[in-house]
């Protein structure tokens, strides 16, 4: 199956995935579509990192495969790699900004580990992004220690988005915002979604994010994906955590707008 021809972005098979000694994920499977926003969602300890480790190529699995627009990180050809990777784009939890960088050099930093721009192109490209997730030129002077957890979380997506990647990775795109903030911020990454049609797949325990944003969504639990499904089919899941997850009134509204 070729990259850009397969109708999934992420392809994961009976992977085990181990911490130590201790088996974290057994025979875990699960696949991205190329035009969804898949959630994941997991109980604390059920190693929702571990497996975007993976999936970013950071972790290698004790068995299974992962593969990133069909590539498969062990792959022996360098290109193919490399290839795959730039179609990627990552936001962290925290933001994972560089604090000795200004702004404008945060975004531009995965087009100058690229390479083969001037700096004339990198320049009109930083710049672009900045506008994208609706801050300025102006905002591209300052350091990171003097942005607001919002702001933090636009330059974060705007460099995530450098490369204009295939597929976006969040994860928990909200945390540490105000009700207001997040939906701001969720009403920005749909926008864009429309304009550029990325694929994403997002770890998070917000249900009004998932409520805004998902597709399907893929539990982790008992060690692997156990229902991965619209947000109304996974809620009537028989299972302990699933009903403590969406139970309650922001489970029950979660569910009357999915």
């Amino acid at each position: 199956m070729s990259a850009e021809a397969g109708e999934h972005v992420i392809e994961i098979e009976g992977l085990l995935n181990l911490v130590g000694t201790q088996v974290l994920h057994r025979d875990l499977s699960l696949r991205v579509r190329r035009d969804e926003v898949l959630s994941l969602v997991g109980g604390s300890g059920s190693g929702k990192t571990q497996l975007l480790r993976v999936i970013l190529g950071l972790k290698r699995p004790k068995a299974g495969v992962a593969r990133v627009f069909g590539v498969s990180w062990d792959d022996r050809n360098a290109k193919k790699v490399r290839d795959a990777r730039r179609r990627m784009g990552m936001l962290f939890q925290n933001g994972a900004l560089y604090s000795a960088l200004t702004v404008y050099d945060n975004v531009a930093f995965p087009l100058r580990e690229r390479g083969g721009l001037a700096e004339e192109d990198i320049r009109a490209i930083v710049n672009t992004k900045l506008a994208q997730v609706e801050l300025e030129p102006r905002h591209g002077k300052l350091l990171p220690a003097n942005l607001s957890g919002g702001m933090v979380k636009r330059v974060s997506l705007a460099r995530a988005l450098a490369l204009s990647p295939d597929l976006l990775i969040l994860d928990e795109p909200t945390a540490g915002l105000d009700p207001d903030r997040a939906l701001r911020f969720v009403q920005l990454i749909k926008r864009l979604r429309q304009d550029h049609r990325f694929a994403v797949l997002m770890v998070t325990h917000d249900l009004d994010t998932l409520h805004e944003l998902t597709d399907r969504v893929a539990v982790l639990a008992d060690q692997h994906i156990i229902a991965c499904d619209t947000l109304a089919a996974v809620r009537g899941l028989e299972h302990q955590f699933v009903q403590n997850f969406f139970g309650g009134h922001r489970g029950r509204r979660a569910l009357q707008h999915g």
